[in-house]
C-alpha cells in the first residue's frame, strides 16, 4: 500500500465514502428523485418484496407474510382516492426502508450492502413523494 493510499484512507470523508459505498451509490442513483419527484407504480413495491421472497428462502413464512402485506397495500391503493393512494405508496416505500434496516441490523436474508443500498434508495423515494405531494 502506498503512502498516498494510506493518507487518503485516514481522511474522514474519504473513509466514510469507502465504508458506506452502497449508500453513496443509492444517493447518486436516486438524485433525480430530488429534482423531479415521481410516484412509482404500486406494483414496484410488490416486485421489490418478491425479490426478498427469492433471497429469503430460508425464512419463507416471514417473507410470505410481508409479501402478503404489500399485496394488500397494492389492492388498497387501487381502491382508495388518488391522494390517499399516493400517501399509501409513500408509506409503503418507507416501510420497505425499515424492512431493509431490519435485514441490515440482523445481517440476514440479503447481503448487508444490498440492505444498505435498498434502504437508502427506498427512503429517498418515500421522502420525495411526501415532500412533493403533501
Amino acid at each position: 500500500m502506498t503512502t498516498t493510499t494510506r493518507t487518503l484512507k485516514t481522511i474522514p470523508l474519504v473513509r466514510a465514502f469507502i465504508d458506506r459505498w452502497p449508500m453513496v451509490i443509492a444517493l447518486a442513483i436516486s438524485w433525480d428523485f430530488w429534482q423531479t419527484p415521481l410516484v412509482p407504480p404500486v406494483w414496484t413495491l410488490v416486485l421489490c418484496q418478491a425479490a426478498y421472497l427469492l433471497w429469503g428462502w430460508r425464512t419463507p413464512r416471514v417473507q410470505l407474510l410481508v409479501f402478503s402485506l404489500y399485496t394488500v397495500l397494492a389492492a388498497a391503493v387501487i381502491m382508495v382516492s388518488p391522494h390517499t393512494g399516493v400517501l399509501l405508496i409513500a408509506l409503503g416505500w418507507g416501510a420497505h426502508a425499515v424492512w431493509d434496516l431490519v435485514h441490515h441490523i440482523r445481517n440476514a436474508v440479503v447481503p448487508r450492502w444490498w440492505s444498505e443500498f435498498c434502504g437508502v434508495f427506498d427512503l429517498v423515494i418515500c421522502v420525495t413523494i411526501l415532500l412533493k405531494w403533501f
